[in-house]
């Protein structure tokens, strides 16, 4: 057979890359998530020069006989933000203030928990924004309003606009547009535009799948300027410099060595890259080139190409088109060759995985994708040359000549240039624009731009006189700023606060949030919009006593650790008895008296007082430091030796027995024998499933058991790229990975819903307990300090005392790093031969903790103290555990632990929730061993038991597989 001409195979290879796309990619569409119906009832255009501010307001319907919340997400183009949104409270639309990201964040879940109507929206990953909306009432309606501010692109006609709203599937409606100046054209000849002072306006006809209109704005014919001024003193200047419109650039010789990172995550998955692979082509083609080339997933996979013939160039693009697309985006983990001369990084630059970007700023970076996911992050990568290079909007032949030729236009920034932010760094959509931002009255802002011309480059610094005042530009210049800050979002983390809430930039650190009452607004010390003087004075005052608040809380807490402990250390000293119980009526554990099937607003029901959680004191015990047990852990599947002799140390065994869950896909899970096997059937069901959570959990679970690590990971990490912004979803990953002894992709994890999430003690406490290793001991036990010493909110009850033993236990393994409270009674280890820990994912849920022990006697939220000294901590029912349960000297026989999950809060979780149980032996001393398991529950499923274990008297644990027919 003769071999295929370059042209049929590189077209083969192409085709291959479209198997799974969609056709051409639509602009950004807004989408709600939830069980309920959405239309958009109005769309308004304004137009002002190269700024357009678009209106949209949603209606959202709830069909069901429960409240719901609501998620709006919003994800835009490149040259789109969110301006600001508006919730109907009384009928009225009521606008959104901005506020500190987690201050925002428990206004709105503590008032969401009272059933009051708040909203809150947030910044999600790269350029999308997600608004959360409570409650939609049952068979009832909310309206949201939303704008979007916009660029236009700079063209021979002016600036023009595209007017595509991105409305939601099923909306038709009549749209307007106001414009601020003449046009040069007004769209389609359909459109009759009416004057009105310095204003015109139009009409028309919209749903989802109409075309866009295009405007045109008259523009001047060099640069524009537009300026904001402020009380303060603050000045903005924003500056466009217009690409001449035949620009003579000289072209750049080809480059040696090509470094080329290919973005193959699963959120390429369904996207169309024919354009990325064709420009790719075209541009190696006829070249000899040294090719480092990475494929970027969860991980870098690194090779080496040579590029000598057309075959190569073939063979390279076949192989980028056969990359399977999954795994999250661990961009943070790429760090640039030394010896590349350039660098073409094909993705839209929206970075899952955590980690510090550092590329070298040695060498051009070209960010090339259709469809720019995090503009702020690409214009950063290409901040020492290189270009954005967006092929939704660029022609091919002009992508091709931005990676040919120098750019048209660029800025030179240099160390004094340091109060100029960019839109790009290099020409985009027609113009160089960026925004000079100072308090000096005297300064003159003039920008340093290289022109190219045919035998080089040209610097000139450009200003702008003629400047007209722009609520707009001041926004777009905030923008900017925010932007260039968040590339060291913990360094920059409070000026990002400050500038997000004084322009209304939602951003890492800002987000905007609506309350319905004014008490609301004080309560929280957050100015409501359009507040009038009695109501200003009342916020600050709040303000002021939330600090002194602040000082009171912190020593309420120190008494109330200090009260626990010593009740802990009068549990700890009384001797309980081992014999059999007296005969009396069994306690009603199971579910408490609770009924599973309850829907979860009916499931947070009051509960029985609580017993104390420790019983008093019957017989004295020798001092803490004579406690240490002495146990030792076997390997799974090790049989352990038993003894009857009470009087030495437990041996204990234990079975763990996993949850049948009911989806569709886990039989063929179940019954797969190979990794690999199992991951080709994954590819095959994820089109039907792929954008469930417990789906990617359930089979990176099972690679796991068969014993495939990276695969396992790289599924898991799904989750992750679906949820990059979501603290429960993180944790769900984390628990997973310490469990698979992927200490550091856990650690990093978890170091980020603590930036996440730092209202919340389970952040701090999971990462301790990441870290207690005697190489991170020290971290580990100022995050359990920190935990020890917090005020908390009431639902993380008894949190405090939890993380003051594990530190106390920590400490026995790292004696040598004192205690602040050394020689206090706090600082006491108290040992116990048996500890239960239970903790789950999900916030806003309830789950229980049961241990029934050899007396048959079972000790649960409304039973907490046994007979022979067991003891369970307070009932956590709002938040993500964790339970304890202690026993000091366990005694022989056979225990059981248990679980109950009654339900979550929170609306959309039907994935239901993943827990993790710990079992150990010999906590508070340097002896520690312990067995863990996580496992996934549905909602409302009724007992549930974990796992058998039996205490001996030889002190070893072991773990086996769950015996069924012991459980009957």
């Amino acid at each position: 057979m003769k071999p295929l001409p370059a042209c049929t195979t590189l077209a083969f290879a192409l085709a291959a890359a479209i198997a799974s796309s969609s056709a051409l990619a639509e602009s950004p569409q807004i989408r709600v998530e939830g069980e309920v119906q959405t239309r958009a009832t109005a769309l308004e255009w304004t137009l002002d020069g190269p700024f357009a501010l678009r209106r949209i307001e949603l209606v959202v319907r709830n069909p069901h006989n429960r409240p719901l919340e609501a998620v709006v997400r919003l994800p835009l183009a490149a040259n789109e933000r969110l301006r600001g949104y508006a919730l109907d409270v009384d009928g009225q639309l009521r606008d959104a203030v901005p506020v500190e990201r987690v201050q925002a964040r428990v206004a709105f879940e503590e008032i969401e928990r009272r059933g009051i109507d708040p909203a809150l929206a947030e910044k999600d990953v790269g350029n999308s924004y997600r608004i959360r909306v409570f409650p939609v009432p049952a068979h009832g309606e909310r309206r949201v309003r939303i704008e979007v501010a916009s660029l236009g692109e700079r063209r021979v006609c002016g600036w023009e606009h595209v007017l595509d709203a991105g409305l939601p599937a099923g909306s038709a409606l009549q749209a307007s547009a106001s414009v601020r100046g003449p046009l040069a054209h007004g769209g389609d000849a359909g459109l009759a535009w009416a004057a009105s002072g310095e204003r015109l306006s139009a009409h028309w006809n919209s749903d989802r799948t109409g075309t866009a209109r295009n405007l045109c704005v008259q523009a001047p014919v060099g640069n524009a300027g537009f300026s904001a001024r402020f009380d303060d003193g603050l000045r903005m200047h924003w500056l466009e410099v217009p690409v001449p419109p035949q620009p003579a650039r000289a072209s750049t010789p080809f480059p040696a060595r090509i470094e080329i990172v290919w973005d193959a995550s699963y959120s390429t998955l369904g996207k169309d890259r024919r354009a990325e692979l064709e420009l790719l082509a075209n541009y190696l083609r006829g070249h000899t080139v040294e090719i480092q080339l990475n494929v970027l997933r969860e991980t870098l996979q690194r090779s080496q190409v040579r590029i000598a013939t057309q075959a190569d160039v073939d063979a390279l693009i076949a192989r980028l088109a056969r990359e399977t697309p999954d795994g999250a985006t661990a961009l943070a983990d790429w760090h640039a060759s030394g010896r590349a001369e350039r660098v073409l990084l094909f993705s839209d630059a929206v970075n899952t995985l955590p980690g510090l970007m550092q590329p070298d700023a040695a060498m051009p970076v070209f960010v090339i994708a259709r469809g720019i996911g995090d503009p702020a992050l690409a214009r950063w990568l290409t901040r020492s040359g290189g270009q954005v290079l967006d092929l939704a909007t660029l022609a091919p032949a002009d992508a091709l000549r931005a990676l040919t030729h120098a750019p048209a236009l660029e800025a030179r920034l240099g160390a004094l240039d340091g109060d100029w932010h960019m839109d790009s760094i290099a020409a985009n959509n027609g113009a160089l624009r960026g925004c000079h931002v100072s308090s000096d009255a005297t300064s003159v802002p003039r920008l340093p731009v290289a022109h190219a011309t045919a035998t080089g480059v040209a610097v000139r610094r450009h200003v702008s006189t003629e400047l007209r005042a722009s609520e707009l530009a001041a926004f777009w210049c905030a923008v900017w700023q925010a932007e260039d800050l968040e590339a060291q979002p913990q360094r920059n983390a409070a000026q990002l606060a400050a500038l997000g809430q004084r322009f209304g930039v939602p951003n890492r650190e800002t987000s905007l949030l609506v309350l319905e009452r004014d008490e609301d607004y004080v309560r929280y010390g957050i100015l409501p919009p359009q507040a009038d003087a009695a109501l200003y004075a009342r916020v600050l005052a709040r303000r002021a006593e939330q600090e002194n608040e602040k000082a009171r809380d912190w020593a309420a807490n120190r008494s109330a650790i200090a009260q626990g402990w010593q009740a802990r250390i009068d549990w700890w000293n009384t001797r309980f008895p081992k014999n059999a119980p007296p005969r009396q009526p069994k306690v009603a554990g199971g579910n408490g008296g609770r009924d599973a099937s309850l829907d979860s607003a009916d499931v947070m029901m009051a509960r029985p007082t609580p017993a104390p959680m420790y019983a008093p004191m019957a017989e004295s015990a020798p001092p803490p430091a004579a406690r240490a047990s002495s146990v030792a852990l076997l390997a799974p599947g090790t049989v352990a030796a038993t003894a009857s002799d009470a009087g030495t140390s437990p041996a204990i065994s234990m079975q763990l027995k996993a949850v049948a869950m009911d989806a569709p896909y886990v039989a063929e899970l179940s019954t797969a024998q190979s990794a690999t096997a199992l991951y080709q059937r994954y590819l095959d069901l994820r089109t039907q499933y792929g954008q469930s959570p417990a789906f990617h959990f359930d089979v990176a679970q099972r690679l796991f058991e068969l014993g495939d690590a990276a695969l396992g990971w790289r599924v898991l990490s799904n989750i992750v790229e679906l949820m990059p912004t979501q603290q429960a979803a993180l944790r769900l990953v984390a628990y997973r990975l310490r469990e698979a002894g992927m200490a550091k992709e856990a650690i990093a994890l978890l170091r980020q819903i603590r930036a996440l999430a730092p209202d919340e003690p389970q952040s701090f406490r999971d990462l301790a307990l990441a870290l207690a290793q005697p190489a991170t001991c020290r971290e580990a036990l100022d995050l359990f300090q920190h935990v020890v010493d917090s005020p908390w909110d009431s639902r993380f009850a008894d949190i405090g005392l939890i993380a003051l033993a594990e530190r106390n236990d920590l400490h026995s393994r790292c004696p040598t790093i004192p205690l602040r409270d050394a020689g206090e009674a706090t600082a006491q280890a108290l040992p116990v031969g048996l500890r239960v820990t239970l903790r789950w994912d999900l916030n806003d849920t309830d789950i229980d903790l049961h241990v029934t022990d050899p007396n048959g006697e079972e000790v649960y939220y409304a039973h907490r103290n046994s007979y022979q000294g067991g003891a369970l901590s307070r009932d956590f029912t709002g938040g993500y555990g964790p339970e304890e349960f202690i026993l000091r000297d366990p005694k022989p026989g056979d225990y059981t632990v248990s679980v109950v999950y009654f339900g979550s809060r929170l609306a959309q979780m039907a994935r239901g929730a993943t827990i993790n149980v710990a079992l150990q032996t010999g906590f508070g001393t340097p002896a520690l061993r312990q067995q863990a398991i996580n496992m996934r529950l549905l909602e409302r499923t009724g007992n549930v038991r974990v796992g058998r274990f039996r205490v001996g008297g030889d002190g070893q644990l072991q773990v086996a597989p769950a015996d069924p027919a012991a459980d009957k």
